[in-house]
């Protein structure tokens, strides 16, 4: 018999405090299947909730964050800040998103089923799919900081008010 996935617990009155790093796991594992196998008991947002909920733990944790996010984090380290500060780096979403497909990869998320079930997803649908999860990851404090301490460790002690 399969087991159920762990999922978070999703309430504004409630905020989960885990460290251990089996359950995190556990937690990204269900909030991945969830994201496969949408219904109607924990919704999309609530995959969208409980996702930054995650990547929060995962910090607080000392946690090593999934790979994918670490090529994310190194691929725009390599590129020049944003001029308009809207974004880590320069680097396009679509330029971000090929470089860790082609690198460690991204699962592709499918995030509502179609009703037409002769119809097939798009060439491109991987790569969109990449570019929403780096678009998410690109709003995060944590990912834009770790951005700016692999391009330039001076300028984040700077940032962060520590002295040389």
């Amino acid at each position: 018999m399969p087991t159920k996935p762990m999922l978070p617990l999703i309430d504004p009155d409630y905020l989960i405090i885990e460290h251990d790093p089996d359950k995190l796991r556990a937690y990204a594992r269900g909030l991945l299947h969830q994201l496969r196998n949408p219904s109607r008991s924990y919704s999309f947002e609530m995959v969208k909730v409980a996702t930054v909920w995650l990547v929060g733990a995962y910090v607080d944790a000392r946690v090593p964050l999934a790979p994918e996010m670490w090529a994310a984090i190194r691929f725009e380290a390599t590129k020049p800040a944003d001029p308009n500060g809207k974004a880590p780096s320069a680097a396009s979403l679509y330029a971000v998103a090929k470089h860790v497909r082609e690198g460690v990869g991204l699962p592709q998320q499918r995030t509502r089923r179609s009703r037409n079930k002769d119809s097939e997803p798009g060439s491109n649908a991987a790569q969109k799919s990449a570019e929403a999860t780096i678009r998410g990851w690109r709003k995060l404090d944590h990912y834009r900081r770790n951005v700016l301490l692999y391009r330039d460790p001076r300028a984040f002690s700077r940032q962060n008010g520590v002295k040389e």
